[in-house]
């Protein structure tokens, strides 16, 4: 694979069923809507995915249950997470042996500083059976890339197809015009500066699923030379956006909480996972009406979600 293919590729949340294991059903839906929706891709094991705090057997069943499921219909990466480089090789070869496509390099959880994470990533690459892209995210990973860091290591490892660039659209730019077409640059963060990151040349984007299908609207938009339209979209997407990024875990409650509600997937947090408020539940339903998502039957279940 020399190229991913352009637009917007969901990263899946993990699902779980009222016994705290992950739930099987649940988890086939969530690839089904998101391909309905039109996702060019879909991605697994992420921040989104709460990876780090699947255990092994979870990780390896997620990513062997979405090759299944997805059948081939659109690409597959696989976020790589490990504590150590060589953590991070043994995730990767059992990812490519169980048919994923590409890979999404994250910092290894030892490394603290540019330089080791130079290291680490070569280490990596070197190793890797996949392509794949490097995740640059240092204001919730603690450790990042500049943009010379970034073009060396796309100079100096074929592997390298892409950067996961989760940073501001003004430093994306500068990325983008940097790497002058050897990799692509693909963007995050649910959304956020999406218009803008676009017009610096983004050739796809990775946001958590709960509002991918107005994202896809959005891409579709700007592709088609509609930025008006995607500004409207935008508008309306952004404050749902403010509010489930303001942290990992408001992401992984507030966000796949409007994924479950959307879809009619039973909500189930993770043993340990932040609880929401009733606060937090009345600002969600307040953004998703602000996005035209009919909440008039959320009563009882947000209900039910206070009372878990």
């Amino acid at each position: 694979m020399s190229l991913l293919p352009r637009g917007v590729h969901p990263i899946i949340y993990a699902l779980f069923d009222a016994t705290g294991d992950l739930d099987r059903q649940a988890m086939r839906r969530q690839i089904e809507v998101c391909i309905a929706q039109g996702a060019v891709g879909i991605v697994a094991l992420g921040l989104a995915t709460e990876v780090r705090f699947l255990s092994d057997d979870q990780q390896r069943q997620i990513v062997e249950w979405c090759v299944a499921d997805i059948a081939g219909r659109v690409p597959l990466g696989v976020t790589i997470f490990g504590q150590t480089p060589d953590d991070q090789i043994e995730r990767v070869n059992h990812a490519a042996a169980a048919g994923a496509d590409w890979a999404v390099l994250q910092p290894p959880a030892s490394v603290t500083d540019e330089t080791g994470l130079v290291a680490a990533f070569s280490r990596v690459l070197e190793a890797s059976p996949l392509p794949a892209a490097l995740q640059n995210m240092p204001q919730f990973l603690g450790v990042g890339l500049s943009v010379e860091a970034i073009a060396d290591l796309a100079a100096r490892h074929k592997r390298v197809i892409g950067v996961k660039q989760e940073v501001s659209a003004t430093e994306t730019a500068e990325l983008v015009a940097r790497l002058a077409g050897r990799a692509q640059v693909l963007s995050g963060r649910g959304g956020i500066e999406l218009v803008d990151c676009m017009t610096a040349g983004v050739a796809g984007h990775i946001p958590a699923p709960e509002c991918a299908d107005y994202l896809v609207a959005l891409w579709d938009h700007m592709s088609a030379g509609r930025e008006e339209e995607a500004r409207d979209v935008y508008a309306r997407v952004l404050p749902m956006a403010t509010f489930v990024l303001q942290s990992l875990e408001a992401l992984t409650t507030y966000g796949k909480l409007l994924f479950c509600l959307r879809h009619e997937i039973a909500f189930h947090q993770r043993a340990g996972a932040m609880a929401p408020t009733e606060f937090g539940l009345k600002a969600l339903e307040g953004h998703a009406r602000g996005l035209g998502i009919d909440t008039s039957g959320w009563d009882a279940r947000l209900a039910s979600v206070l009372k878990s």
